[in-house]
């Protein structure tokens, strides 16, 4: 009897199991931790290394700029009431104001729109050429950098790199290329809306009549000049393939140069003049 007891598995306590369990824990975090190294190591050896934080802040500096200048000069910054923005608005309900008053049958309201038609195809069909020849930057040899501008100033950027230079640029032009066809679009619509009008010879309500024409009118040309101003910001993102320091400066002179023109420009003043003429 002894020594079959000798045998049998003794029991243990709560403790004891702990204890035996921990060395296989240890070795499943030591196990999970050499597999993350490994996964990272391969990520980095691919992409050959990571963007410097001057690189980061820069990207992160233009986004910034990009997202909020738009939303601010939609309603007058930095000057509130003395902006294109906000004073073509209202030149724009005077106009639509006059097109239901004029004898005429808005032959030349047509005219006018029907040419900022033609411009906003232009524009888009350029940024959509453009978009096409950049696309093809993206699918270059691993050694683009063999010759001409890019071996000068991208030369020693890893392929990934260079590529999420190529895409900021094409995001700005797909941008202004979607900014234009809504355009056009909207434009069209306001075409038909100003051919249902009334004339002056049926009762009608002017003032509904041209808020509701207003409010066709003005996103359609306020689309128009976001997609113009997105040229800006493809200037200001193609200067990252000469450096950091130099794609801060182009994005801060862009939106200068668009500030300045949409407050103090002699455009800017001409529109305020007749802004204050109609009021």
């Amino acid at each position: 009897m002894a020594g079959l007891n000798a045998h049998r598995p003794q029991p243990t306590s709560g403790g004891q199991r702990n204890r035996r369990k921990e060395p296989r824990g240890a070795a499943i975090r030591a196990w999970s931790c050499r597999c993350r190294e490994v996964v990272f190591q391969k990520i980095h050896v691919k992409f050959g290394g990571t963007m410097d934080f001057l690189n980061v802040a820069a990207i992160v500096f233009f986004l910034l700029v990009w997202v909020a200048v738009e939303p601010l000069m939609a309603v007058g910054w930095p000057r509130k009431n003395d902006s294109l923005s906000v004073d073509m608005v209202r030149i724009r309900a005077a106009w639509m104001r006059e097109v239901l008053t004029r004898d005429n049958n808005f032959i030349g309201d047509a005219a006018i729109l029907g040419h900022t038609i033609n411009s906003a195809s232009f524009f888009g069909s350029a940024n959509l050429i453009v978009i096409v020849g950049l696309s093809g930057a993206l699918f270059m040899e691993p050694n683009y950098g063999s010759g001409g501008l890019i071996a000068m100033f991208a030369a020693q950027d890893p392929a990934w790199f260079f590529q999420c230079k190529v895409l900021l640029i094409m995001a700005t032009l797909l941008r202004g290329l979607s900014d234009f066809i809504w355009a056009v679009r909207q434009i069209n619509y306001c075409l038909a809306a100003i051919g249902a009008s009334p004339s002056r010879d049926e009762d009608r309500d002017i003032v509904g009549w041209t808020n509701a024409l207003t409010l066709v009118l003005n996103p359609a040309l306020r689309s128009f000049s976001v997609g113009v101003r997105s040229y800006y910001f493809t200037v200001a993102a193609a200067f990252w393939f000469i450096g950091p320091i130099p794609f801060i400066v182009a994005t801060i002179l862009s939106v200068g140069v668009l500030i300045w023109r949409q407050s103090w420009s002699d455009a800017a003043k001409g529109i305020m003049a007749i802004r204050k003429l109609l009021d």
